[in-house]
C-alpha cells in the first residue's frame, strides 16, 4: 500500500513539474507551412501561422461570424535557415515548427536549389518526411494568402488537407515528401510535384468571390533533374496508373452520360526484346449515374474505352516530349526484369515503348448512387 502510495505521490509531483515548465498554447507562433523562393541570389522564406483562437471557434459553433486571419511572415537571406533566424529575432512570440504539416515552393527553387531545400529538412528535427509538398508559378505569399471555404483557418485548404478533396475526385497524386525524396534519388521513375495557383472563377460567399488555390499541373523530377512543368490537361493519364486513385467523375457524349470510376487497377505486362516494351491492362469498374439520352452499355464501354486509350497516349506524348515517364510505366522492368537490361535501356522509354493498352470495363447502373 504504502508503494503504491509512493508512485501516486511522485507521479503527481512529476506532472506538476512537467506542467509548470510547459508553455501556454498562445505563448507561441505555430508555424503551419513553410513558403520559399529564390530571387537575386537569396533565399526569400515565408511563414504561415496558425491561429488557435479560429481553430476555437470552428470546432466550438456552428458557424464563423469573422473571418479567419492569414498570419505569414517574411525574410530574406543566403540560406533557408539563415532567412528562418532573422524571422525568429523579429517575431513578438518563439516559433514551434513541430506542426508544420507542407512545403511550398516558387518555381526558381524546384528548377535549381531543390538541394538546398532537401539539406534544410534533413538538418531541422522539427520537420517530418511526412510533410505534404508543393510548388506553384505565382507569388508564394499570394498563395499562403489564399482563401477558404465559411471563413475557416488555412488549414482547411488543399494546401494542408489534399487528401480529404482528392478522396471523391482524384486526377493528381498528391504525396507526402518522403515518397518524393525516395523517388528523387532512385535511377529510375518520375515524381511530380503537385503546382498551385489561386483561383476566384468558381466559387463566391455573398457577392464577394473567393480566391481559393487550385492544382493546375505539376513539376517533374526524374533522377534528380528537374524535367519541366506539366500542363494538368497533358496529366490525364495518371489516373489510370496510379494506385492512389479513388472515385473518378467522368463525363461522356457531351456530357450527357456521367459516371463514376472507383478504384482503377491497371496491370503492367513486360515483354522482351533487345529492349523493354509493355503491354497495359486497364480494369475499371464503373457505376453509371446519369444517361440522359438511354445510350446503351455497348456504346459507352466503346466510348469509355476510347477515352481511357486517348487520355494515357496524351500524358505518353507529354512524356516523350520532356523525356521522362510521367507514368512510371518502366518501374515495372527495373523491379523485376533488372538483370535483363540495364537501367540506361530501360531509361530510354517512350511512346512507342507501349505496345498495346487494353481497356475491360464493367458497367453498374446506379441511378441512387450516394458517395
Amino acid at each position: 500500500m504504502k508503494k503504491n502510495l509512493l508512485v501516486i505521490v511522485i507521479c503527481f509531483e512529476l506532472f506538476i513539474v512537467i506542467g509548470c515548465g510547459a508553455k501556454e498554447i498562445q505563448s507561441q507562433t505555430y508555424v503551419t507551412c513553410l513558403g520559399i523562393d529564390f530571387t537575386n541570389g537569396e533565399f526569400i522564406v515565408y511563414t504561415q501561422a496558425l491561429n488557435f483562437s479560429n481553430i476555437a471557434k470552428q470546432e466550438g459553433t456552428t458557424s464563423l461570424q469573422d473571418v479567419a486571419s492569414i498570419f505569414v511572415g517574411e525574410s530574406k537571406a543566403k540560406t533557408i535557415q539563415a532567412a528562418l533566424n532573422n524571422l525568429e529575432q523579429k517575431a513578438a512570440l518563439p516559433f514551434y515548427y513541430g506542426h508544420v504539416n507542407a512545403i511550398l515552393l516558387s518555381e526558381n527553387v524546384i528548377k535549381d536549389k531543390m538541394e538546398s531545400v532537401i539539406e534544410f529538412i534533413a538538418q531541422n528535427p522539427f520537420l517530418r518526411y511526412n510533410l505534404w509538398l508543393f510548388g506553384t508559378q505565382q507569388d508564394v505569399r499570394e498563395i499562403l494568402l489564399g482563401e477558404s471555404f465559411f471563413n475557416f483557418p488555412s488549414i482547411y485548404t488543399i494546401l494542408h488537407n489534399p487528401k480529404a478533396l482528392t478522396k471523391n475526385s482524384f486526377y493528381i497524386p498528391i504525396e507526402e515528401y518522403n515518397k518524393f525524396i525516395s523517388t528523387y534519388y532512385q535511377p529510375i521513375g518520375t515524381y511530380i510535384i503537385p503546382s498551385l495557383s489561386l483561383d476566384d472563377t468558381n466559387f463566391s460567399e455573398d457577392d464577394k468571390k473567393i480566391n481559393i488555390s487550385v492544382v493546375t499541373g505539376g513539376f517533374s523530377f526524374s533522377q534528380q533533374k528537374y524535367k519541366g512543368w506539366v500542363d494538368k490537361e497533358e496529366l490525364v493519364g495518371l489516373k489510370w496508373l496510379d494506385k492512389n486513385s479513388t472515385n473518378i467523375p467522368l463525363s461522356l457524349f457531351e456530357e450527357k452520360v456521367s459516371m463514376i470510376i472507383q478504384n482503377p487497377k491497371t496491370k503492367v505486362e513486360v515483354i522482351n526484346g533487345p529492349k523493354p516494351t509493355y503491354r497495359l491492362i486497364v480494369k475499371i469498374h464503373s457505376l453509371l449515374v446519369q444517361n440522359e439520352g438511354n445510350i446503351s452499355n455497348k456504346k459507352i464501354k466503346i466510348e469509355l474505352e476510347d477515352r481511357i486509350k486517348n487520355e494515357i497516349l496524351k500524358t505518353l506524348e507529354k512524356s516523350e516530349a520532356i523525356k521522362t515517364d510521367l507514368l512510371n510505366i518502366s518501374e515495372s522492368a527495373y523491379r523485376h526484369h533488372l538483370t535483363q537490361w540495364d537501367k540506361s535501356t530501360i531509361n530510354s522509354f517512350s511512346k512507342g515503348s507501349i505496345e498495346d493498352i487494353e481497356v475491360r470495363i464493367h458497367i453498374v447502373e446506379s441511378i441512387n448512387y450516394k458517395r
